[in-house]
């Protein structure tokens, strides 16, 4: 009987050594975590999000030593992982959950207890649902026409993980490391090098064209 307990103890320990640290992945119910949408890009808001479901949120991890993530709404780019963590907004005015019963998440890579910084991206349900298709929508391009609405969160720091009595870190908040809400502003994708190429030639025969007619 000792020897079974001895080996259950050990097995115990192993699993907590092996174990994924936990965050909290929501915009919690204070007032200044809520997020917002504006009527152009850095312009003054026009409102906090609402209509459960109209919009996205995918949860980006890195060391503690990344502590910019580019705002480019691709914090891939500066050493942030994604790694499958998604949030929608709720029927709250200005919330997202990104778990539907304890908004805590797993993260891949970190211990319990240990410490990592996060960045959020949101975008407008109308655009795509997944981070993949977001990301390449926006890397691709798309006509000079309003389609939706995006944004990038301020990068929170040093946020330790949940872990065995430790509980979850919270990401938005007002205390030091977190983050508070932020902006949905109005975006159009970027265009591609071949846009601006096909742009340039068009500009160049108008020229032209001008030139030939005086």
């Amino acid at each position: 009987m000792k020897k079974l307990l001895t080996i259950t103890a050990l097995l115990g320990v192993a699993s907590m050594a092996f174990g994924q640290g936990t965050v909290n992945f929501s915009a919690g119910a204070a007032t200044n975590t809520r997020l917002a949408t504006n009527s152009a890009a850095g312009g003054p808001t026009t409102g906090q999000i609402s209509g459960a479901g109209n919009y996205y949120f995918a949860l980006f991890v890195a060391p503690t030593s990344v502590t910019s993530a580019g705002a480019s709404l691709d914090p891939t780019g500066s050493g942030f992982t994604f790694f499958g963590a998604y949030g929608t907004n709720t029927a709250a005015v200005g919330r997202f959950t990104g778990n539907p019963t304890t908004d805590d998440v797993a993260v891949p890579g970190y211990g319990p207890n240990a410490s990592a910084n996060f960045v959020v991206v949101g975008w407008s349900a109308n655009i795509w649902v997944t981070w993949a298709s977001f990301s390449s929508w926006y890397r691709n391009g798309s006509p000079n026409t309003f389609t939706g609405w995006a944004g990038e969160s301020a990068v929170a720091q040093n946020v330790q993980l949940g872990g065995g009595l430790t509980a979850p870190g919270n990401i938005f908040g007002s205390n030091p490391g977190q983050v508070l809400g932020f902006t949905l502003g109005q975006i159009n994708p970027v265009p591609e090098p071949t846009t601006f190429a096909l742009a340039g030639l068009g500009a160049a025969a108008l020229v032209i064209f001008r030139r030939r007619k005086a």
